[in-house]
Formats: structure tokens, C-alpha cells, sequence
């Protein structure tokens, strides 16, 4: 996981509570990707201080995942799991208990829906808290509507997108668009 290009999905919950969120990213998804990026999952009792490892730059992601609603501070475990729910501070410090540096320059992203949306945004909060704890050069990536956050082919209504790649969703009024078309980005010091 040393790669500028790193795709990290962080579930802040147990392997056991993690549902879906642990095996979304798949092999299919990755050849139907742009750059044929690896996903890697750590979760709250992956072995060691796995986010130690993630490369730095620009192209870097961790991805948090939960499920969320506009404005609210805290996500959700995927249904059923029996996880609690997170706040944004115990997302942080599970993700610095699984080794996330201080120095740690990418973006982290908010795979939870409406992530970028309320007064202050989960995605917001987010950032806010991990620049009052040090991590001051990378930015929090957050959605403006629901995301699907696997690789799609086709629209909701089964019109092809389009290309040889597949790409992420969101909905907005009623309508799927890929994902950098909703998606607003915060920095912590604002």
C-alpha cells in the first residue's frame, strides 16, 4: 500500500459489523475502473496499523464508509450488522488507532450519503476534526445526494453510460450522475 494511487476503503466498525462495506470494491470493479486500482479494507481489528502504510499524494484516498443523512454527525453500520453508530471524532480515532499518520497528504472521501450536504456536512465535521488533531494537508471528499459507491456501467434506467469504464453514482433530483459531478471537498482550516 505504498502507492501514490493507493485506494484504502476504512470501515471504522469490526470485520463482523462490516457488512457490505467490506467486499464491495471487487476484482470486476477493479478492471472496470479508470486506473485498475487496488481497494484495500481495514477495518477496525485488521491486524497491525495498516494505515501506516498508505502512500502519499494527490491521487491517494482513504475511503470512509458508513451510512449517513445531511447534517448528521454520526454514520451507521450497513444493516443488520449489529454495529453502533460513529461519530465523527470516533471515526477519527479509529482511524488513528489502524495507524493513520499526521503527516498523511490525500484526500480522505466520505463514501456515505449525503455527506457534503447540512450545516455544518458529516464530511465537514470530518475535516474540521482531523486538522484540529494535525493532519493538516489533505482535504475530505464528501457527496452531495446518495452514492453508489461500486462501478456501474448503466443508469438507472438502463441506458448505457457510454465508454470502456464504469464509474461511481450519485443521485441528485431524481437523476444518476458519476460521482465527481457531486462531490464538494472541505479543508479543515475553513
Amino acid at each position: 500500500m505504498s502507492l501514490r494511487n493507493d485506494r484504502v476503503l476504512f470501515v471504522p466498525w469490526n470485520r463482523n459489523q462490516a457488512g457490505s462495506f467490506a467486499t464491495e470494491h471487487t476484482e470486476e470493479d477493479r478492471q472496470r475502473s479508470h486506473h485498475k486500482r487496488k481497494w484495500t479494507v481495514v477495518c477496525l481489528d485488521s491486524p497491525g496499523k495498516p494505515l501506516a502504510k498508505v502512500g502519499v499524494g494527490i491521487g491517494t484516498r482513504i475511503h470512509v464508509v458508513g451510512h449517513g443523512a445531511i447534517g448528521d454527525p454520526e454514520i451507521a453500520a450497513d444493516h443488520g450488522t449489529g454495529g453502533a453508530d460513529k461519530s465523527y471524532q470516533e471515526v477519527v480515532d479509529a482511524m488513528f488507532a489502524q495507524g493513520l499518520k499526521k503527516r498523511y497528504i490525500g484526500t480522505v472521501a466520505c463514501d456515505i450519503c449525503y455527506s457534503a450536504l447540512g450545516k455544518p456536512s458529516f464530511a465537514k465535521m470530518l475535516a474540521k476534526e482531523l486538522f484540529s488533531r494535525g493532519v493538516r494537508a489533505s482535504c475530505v471528499l464528501g457527496y452531495k445526494g446518495p452514492l453508489y459507491s461500486t462501478y456501474d456501467d448503466f443508469y438507472a434506467d438502463g441506458s448505457d453510460m457510454g465508454g470502456k469504464y464504469g464509474h461511481r453514482m450519485v443521485e441528485l433530483d431524481g437523476v444518476e450522475v458519476k460521482s465527481r459531478k457531486a462531490q464538494e471537498r472541505f479543508f479543515g482550516w475553513t
